[in-house]
């Protein structure tokens, strides 16, 4: 490939990117804007993760499975989510929303299957990314969950797009 095509291939990744951090910018606005306009702050966290649910589903064609695995116990216990059927409950350790869910960190999974004890709950998955969610105390509440039928669907643009949407449930 000559010079100009590799620019104009760059360019256009970067412009998927700009698009990309545009959506999730465009997103969190409307999440806020809703939890204001519908009085959000009286209502609980399941209204919020639902919310948030709906509007990343629309907006990312990618994604074919978002939802919330909530922390009960021992335990991670679905939530509010849009896509095929979910696992009932996940063990923390186990799978890619145990791990995150353990270790209190973003995962992102380019290979469901060359993932170490992956659950497999949907054989569909190619690719995941799972966000710790806190409290105002920093407790875990919960795992945002986002699974794609792509794989490497998720970079670093995904992970910041989707830790700041997580971030609202920090509020005091």
């Amino acid at each position: 490939m000559g010079a100009l095509g590799a620019a104009v291939r760059r360019d256009l990744q970067q412009g998927a990117a700009l698009n990309k951090r545009a959506a999730y910018s465009e997103t969190y606005d409307a999440v806020v804007a809703v939890w204001r306009d519908e009085g959000g702050a009286s209502l609980d966290d399941i209204a919020l993760m639902a919310t948030i649910n709906s509007l990343l589903a629309q907006r990312f064609p990618y994604f074919f499975w978002t939802g919330f695995y909530r922390v009960c116990g021992d335990r991670l216990a679905v939530g509010p989510y849009i896509g095929t059927l979910g696992c009932l409950q996940i063990e923390f350790g186990r799978g890619v929303c145990g791990t995150a869910a353990a270790k209190r960190e973003t995962l992102i999974v380019p290979d469901v299957t060359r993932f170490p004890g992956h659950i497999a709950c949907d054989p569909n998955s190619k690719s995941e990314i799972v966000v710790p969610v806190f409290d105002a105390e920093r407790q875990l509440i919960a795992v945002l969950d986002v699974d794609s039928d792509q794989f490497d669907a998720f970079d670093q643009d995904d992970r910041e797009g989707l830790e700041k949407l997580a971030a609202l449930f920090e509020h005091p």
